[in-house]
Order: structure tokens, then C-alpha cells, then sequence
């Protein structure tokens, strides 16, 4: 039997009986294998000076940050922090953050705005998720992952990690089914193959597996992706086309160039969007002590 969800499609047995039977972590890899990597330090670091920008208008990190459980005393682990959004919202109303990114760039970044805003209660760690060590940043009341899972492998190894760093609340955000409007059209334009990134199911699934009974909230954010001027937005498609850092063909500069004239809409500080590009952004939670484990 072939089973294919968004992208993922791998080999099961016929005789599936409940959905403890079926192998979400597999599924999940497979569909990551047809997709550009952006787990890439290079990357990030190359696109660290350009997020405060990208993040202005941005309402996500503050519909994400309301959402999480605070108290003064608690502790925040915060994974892929960026260009801490979220990391510096949450900090003000805990007693400490421990904010992680594979970037240096972006940690630099996210010291530079603490400064910036008097906030001093944050410690900084260089780490990928995968190689966290638990031992070096151990328990937090709260554990965030904000748009920081996506790209890697054997999540389902990285979500148990998560829970044991997490002592009474977990909150993290995954792609929604319908959010990649604007880069299937992308990818039709540049004559390059589209695929469906693995959503939030796979991870839902994943947990009911583990004996997490996950709560799921769709994120209603309005804002979208602005940018600069027209370099700006080239800057940030060759990035979600996997091509940053690389050498571009003329004709598929000429060919990007047009798409994005075509299709960008003039706001009024002289910025410009794209009306496709609204990202579908699901949180997923849970409570420590409500959980099943297996």
C-alpha cells in the first residue's frame, strides 16, 4: 500500500488497523527529501541583516507570543529564535529566556535588539535543534519552537527531546495545508518542480503516537511578507528557491525579475507585497501534565 499526504509517500503495510500503525516520522522524511534545505548555517547567516526589516510588518510574532503561557518566575527556552521576535516579547514578562539559533548572525541580532530595548534577562546558545545538548541548556518551564521545525529530519526523535526539555508547557508552530500560494506560482513561473511541504498533520499524528494529546489553534495573521523594493524581494525568492549563494542563469533572472513586476502591489510608503504570499501558520501545544506518554 502506498500512502501519500502532502507530499510524503512511502510503502505500508496493507494490513493497517489504527493510526498507531502508520509511520508519520517516515512519511515526513520522505516529503523533506524532495524539498531545498534551508537548514543551512550559510543561509541564515547571509539573510541575518535583513530580518528586522522583513519582520516590521509582520503580526505573526505577536499572535504567537499571546498565546503562551507566562508567569514572572518562568524560564523560556525559545528555538530558532531569529532575530528574536518572539524571544524579546516573552522575555519581559518571564524571569529568564534562553534563546538558540543555528546563526550567529541572527543570535548577534537578537543580542543587538535586546540592548536596544533594555532587555538583559537572556542567554545565548549556537545550536542547531538536533544538536542541543539537554544536558547543557536542561529544563525549562516553556519551550518554544516558532517556525523552527520544518527542515528537519526525524522530527519525531527532536519532538520527544523538546517535551523532556519542556516542564509544563510546549508551544510550537508548522505549516498549515493552503499557506504556499505564492511559491507554488513561483515555482510554475521559474519552471521549477513544487513540493508540498509536510504540515502540521504529520506532527499532530506524531505526537497522538507518542501519547501527546496536542492542542491546534490556526494563527489569524493578516500581515504578509514586505519588502524594500524589487531587489529585495529577488533577495528573498532566490532563498525560498534554494538559490542563495548561488550563480543564476540570465535568463532565469529575467524570467524571476518579471514574475515579481507582475505581481507586486504598490503600498503606500513605497514598500511592496504580494497578495498570495500570506503564510498559513498552525500552533500546536500541550500541557505537560495532560499528557498520556507511551
Amino acid at each position: 500500500m502506498n500512502i501519500k499526504i502532502g507530499g510524503g509517500k512511502i510503502e505500508q503495510k496493507n494490513d493497517i488497523e489504527s493510526i498507531e500503525d502508520i509511520k508519520w516520522n517516515e512519511m515526513w522524511n520522505h516529503a523533506l527529501k524532495e524539498m531545498p534545505s534551508k537548514n543551512d548555517k550559510k543561509r541564515w547567516d547571509k539573510i541575518a541583516s535583513k530580518f528586522n526589516e522583513w519582520m516590521k510588518t509582520d503580526d505573526y510574532p505577536q499572535n504567537f507570543a499571546d498565546k503562551v503561557h507566562k508567569k514572572p518566575d518562568y524560564t523560556v527556552l525559545d528555538l530558532g529564535c531569529g532575530n528574536g521576535s518572539i524571544t524579546l516579547k516573552v522575555a519581559k514578562q518571564v524571569k529568564h529566556v534562553t534563546a538558540v539559533d543555528m546563526s550567529n548572525e541572527m543570535l548577534k541580532l537578537v543580542e543587538e535588539n535586546a540592548e536596544n530595548e533594555g532587555i538583559s534577562n537572556i542567554k545565548y546558545i549556537q545550536s542547531t535543534v538536533e544538536d542541543l545538548d539537554p544536558e547543557l541548556v536542561g529544563q525549562h518551564d516553556v519551550v518554544i519552537a516558532s517556525r523552527s521545525l520544518g527542515g528537519i529530519y526525524n522530527l519525531k526523535d527532536e519532538l520527544k527531546k523538546i517535551d523532556g526539555l519542556a516542564k509544563n508547557y510546549v508551544y510550537m508552530t508548522i505549516w498549515g495545508a493552503n499557506g504556499r500560494r505564492f511559491e507554488r506560482e513561483l515555482c510554475n513561473t521559474m519552471g521549477t518542480e513544487y513540493h508540498q511541504h509536510p504540515d502540521y498533520i504529520y506532527v499532530c499524528n506524531m505526537l497522538y503516537q507518542m501519547g501527546i494529546y496536542a492542542n491546534i489553534e490556526m494563527l489569524d495573521c493578516e500581515s504578509r511578507p514586505v519588502y524594500s523594493d524589487l531587489e529585495d524581494a529577488m533577495d528573498r525568492c532566490t532563498w525560498k528557491l534554494g538559490w542563495n549563494g548561488k550563480e543564476i542563469k540570465p535568463e532565469d533572472k529575467t524570467k524571476l525579475e518579471k514574475f515579481l513586476k507582475e505581481n507586486a502591489v504598490q503600498r503606500e510608503d513605497g514598500t511592496i507585497d504580494y497578495p498570495t504570499n500570506n503564510p498559513d501558520w498552525v500552533m500546536i501545544w500541550w500541557k505537560k501534565e495532560d499528557c498520556d506518554y507511551r
